[in-house]
């Protein structure tokens, strides 16, 4: 049974007369959008969600509760949202995990009503475009304490840690970006992965190889975990992947915490050992902890 939701949402309209399942961003900012336009999450968003139309994500899960909570943390609803992936103390959302490939609405003219999804052939997925953000940070009071740990240069200060300690944390580390970049590709639909390894003209195999490589290989933050570990190098005196932005590394520890506490109690079994968590996430909660007291984690 499909709804239609003909209502708007503060700029995002969820169904259309054409596809109800189709989520079109408003062409002007709203309220919540100005609001929180330099929430760290949304900044790549900012021009092609005014220009652009995505399908939804195949893989979702959210409640219209957690939609709304999403839609005024960050003045929209990503159209690759999967699910909410971690919560603060008081149920909110702190992060979301997202689709690994964007898929934009191909507008259909000339006879045919806009809004058609012209994504229903195989040879017309040249609109699909690589995602290499599994986890992100929704929550912009989080985000702005984060911000002010890196402008004191908690990013650095957690670099040297790794560095110093090549040997064990440096090994973990690139383990940590390799379960990442593993698990942004077991949340592709089996279509898609079908899509991506299937062979077509050398341009097109080309093209799909590159998407399967930023798929694959991209640990947190963009890191690529095969340069070293992964990739039958040994690694060198502070061989280590650069730190780059807490705020993706505080997203992924958080949703690891949540995904290890249901994942102990669905199957009664400890999975410690297998799981690297992500040790700059946690030294980030950690700071934000002492820093933050009054913070809502």
């Amino acid at each position: 049974m499909v709804v239609l939701l003909g209502l708007s949402l503060t700029g995002l309209s969820i169904g259309s007369p054409h596809d109800p399942l189709l989520l079109c961003f408003s062409l002007s900012p709203t309220g919540h959008e100005q609001q929180q336009h330099h929430h760290h999450s949304g900044r790549r968003w900012r021009v092609r969600r005014k220009t652009q139309t995505f399908l939804p994500s195949p893989v979702r899960d959210v409640s219209h509760e957690d939609e709304c909570a999403i839609l005024e943390q960050l003045g929209y609803i990503p159209p690759n949202l999967c699910c909410v992936s971690a919560r603060n103390a008081a149920g909110r959302p702190i992060a979301i995990k997202s689709y690994p490939l964007l898929v934009e609405q191909q507008l259909v003219k000339n006879g045919a009503a806009e809004g058609c999804d012209s994504n229903n052939k195989d040879e017309n997925n040249n609109n699909k475009t690589p995602f290499p953000t599994l986890y992100w940070l929704s929550c912009p009071q989080i985000s702005r304490a984060i911000s002010e740990l890196e402008r004191e240069g908690y990013v650095r200060i957690f670099q040297q840690r790794i560095e110093n300690d090549v040997e064990e944390l440096g090994v973990k580390w690139w383990k940590c970006h390799e379960q990442y970049a593993n698990e942004r590709w077991n949340v592709l639909s089996n279509h898609d992965r079908d899509w991506l390894l299937m062979p077509g003209e050398l341009k097109e195999t080309q093209r799909r190889q590159s998407m399967r490589d930023m798929i694959e290989m991209s640990g947190v933050a963009g890191t690529n975990h095969r340069i070293c570990y992964g990739g039958g190098q040994e690694l060198g005196d502070n061989s280590v992947p650069s730190v780059k932005c807490l705020h993706s590394h505080y997203a992924h520890y958080r949703s690891q915490l949540t995904s290890l506490h249901f994942s102990k109690i669905a199957r009664d079994d400890d999975r410690d050992g297998k799981v690297v968590l992500n040790m700059v996430g946690q030294w980030t909660h950690e700071s934000l902890l002492e820093g933050f007291p009054g913070l809502l984690i």
